[in-house]
């Protein structure tokens, strides 16, 4: 008995009824800003600021960490296929047709901000991060957008990909932070193997990952770039680095405005050059208005 009502917990949608009939509807609000810290498109804003104003070479690790994990998840999904819970229970994401497990925000979540306090070994940022990753998959249960198993699976995942990235980046002879062209470039076109294996399989399942492929790979060609002609440096005082964010954050807002009505997310093809131009634009374009700038 106790085995089925654990089992209840984890694989139905008894803690989701249970939390909404609690907190629902005077926690949506609350709920649906904390789930914006595991969406996508912010931990893509938080690497960005990583690489701005903090460390380059730490900057560009994480968004190659995040990235690969996102195809991880992706990939899990299509094998995995489980679904997600019914639209009855759904505060949010109604029209979501993805698979549920496991749970993207939570396993981004936990890539970044274990990734992050791994690399830069701050403890105070490792208690904010575990404190974001919680907050974040309790969201995720709550607004009904998924089972409790496949939040738990978000947070495993994403531990496993950090403590991969942790072996390859320590524990090798390969220095992922060091620039070299040939290395580089092999590293951007290995990028779309995974993009071009799901187009050719056919498997999609209400993602997108050309999206993934699309920033990856532009990134990665334009780390090359900014290497050889820009060489801006975080090296900058606070003020500078505020002054950063709100430029590269104007910047970034306006292309997504601009660009989503002619290169839509949700096509292959346009969704692959919207995610290139804004890759190119946070490793590149920005950096160079920088030092312009200053």
């Amino acid at each position: 008995m106790e085995h089925s009502s654990l089992a209840d917990s984890l694989f139905g949608p008894e803690l989701i009824r249970t939390l909404q009939v609690l907190l629902a509807p005077s926690f949506n609000r609350l709920f649906e800003l904390v789930t914006l810290f595991g969406n996508e498109g912010v931990l893509v804003a938080l690497t960005a600021i990583v690489y701005w104003c903090f460390d380059k070479k730490r900057g560009r690790l994480v968004t190659y960490i995040l990235f690969w994990g996102a195809y991880l998840n992706f990939y899990l999904k299509i094998l995995i296929r489980s679904p997600r819970p019914p639209i009855q229970l759904r505060i949010v994401e109604q029209n979501e047709t993805s698979y549920g497990f496991p749970s993207g925000n939570t396993q981004d979540a936990t890539t970044f901000w274990g990734w992050v306090s791994l690399d830069f070994k701050n403890r105070m940022l490792a208690v904010v991060g575990a404190v974001i990753v919680l907050a974040v998959a309790i969201s995720r249960i709550y607004l009904g957008v998924h089972y409790p198993i496949q939040v738990i699976g978000g947070i495993i995942v994403g531990l496993v990909v950090v403590g991969v990235a942790e072996v390859v980046v320590r524990h090798t002879s390969i220095n992922i932070n060091e620039i070299r062209l040939t290395r580089q470039i092999l590293f951007a076109m290995f990028a779309l193997v995974p993009l071009v294996a799901s187009a050719w399989l056919g498997w999609w399942g209400g993602g997108n990952p050309s999206e993934i492929g699309g920033y990856l790979f532009a990134f990665s060609i334009g780390v090359i770039v900014e290497d050889k002609w820009i060489r801006f440096t975080t090296a900058v005082g606070l003020y500078q680095k505020v002054v950063r964010v709100v430029i590269g954050g104007f910047i970034l807002g306006g292309l997504t405005i601009a660009l989503g009505p002619f290169l839509p997310l949700t096509n292959f093809s346009l969704g692959f050059v919207n995610s290139a131009i804004h890759g190119l634009a946070v490793v590149l374009v920005v950096p160079f208005i920088f030092q312009k700038l200053e």
